[in-house]
């Protein structure tokens, strides 16, 4: 397969197609592969931030339709403030909506595992591990990502492994 292909193989979202960073360049620079996958991972932690970072205000939703839990309505995370993050059953709760959120509304990542790491009384922080496929091709690029979670303004914070 030519160096060509591979480009062509790892295009942007369609965020970042329309999004223009560098408004005086009149036509993009041809870019290799691996600047082009690097670009792709910075753009994906962006959008898994923003993600989870997004909270869903909707109550429960009705698992028999489908189509309304993945919709943009059902976008985000549940929120989390106030919840006691000592509790095991609320860090289950929320390692499952944080699984949940990401398999839904992340569509470039496949095999997709969320670990959370022991609870620290130290840092006071839920620590989650999350490692997938990156799909892209020819062949699929494994990723993981440490997340952390401030419990007192419930922001998520990613940063790549």
């Amino acid at each position: 397969m030519s160096r060509i292909d591979n480009e062509v193989k790892l295009l942007p979202s369609l965020l970042d197609r329309l999004l223009d960073f560098e408004p005086e360049l009149s036509q993009e620079s041809p870019k290799t592969r691996l600047r082009s996958l690097r670009e792709i991972k910075q753009s994906l932690k962006r959008d898994l931030e923003w993600l989870l970072n997004t909270r869903c205000h909707l109550p429960e939703l009705d698992e028999r339709i489908e189509e309304l839990r993945k919709s943009v309505l059902a976008y985000g995370m549940p929120d989390f403030t106030g919840v006691s993050i000592k509790s095991s059953v609320e860090q289950s709760r929320l390692t499952k909506a944080l699984e949940n959120a990401v398999r839904l509304f992340e569509p470039r990542l496949s095999n997709l595992k969320v670990t959370l790491e022991p609870f620290s009384e130290v840092d006071k922080v839920l620590k989650f591990r999350l490692e997938a496929l990156l799909k892209v091709e020819p062949t699929p690029e494994p990723i993981a990502f440490d997340t952390v979670l401030q419990p007192g303004n419930g922001e998520f914070e990613i940063k790549e492994r």
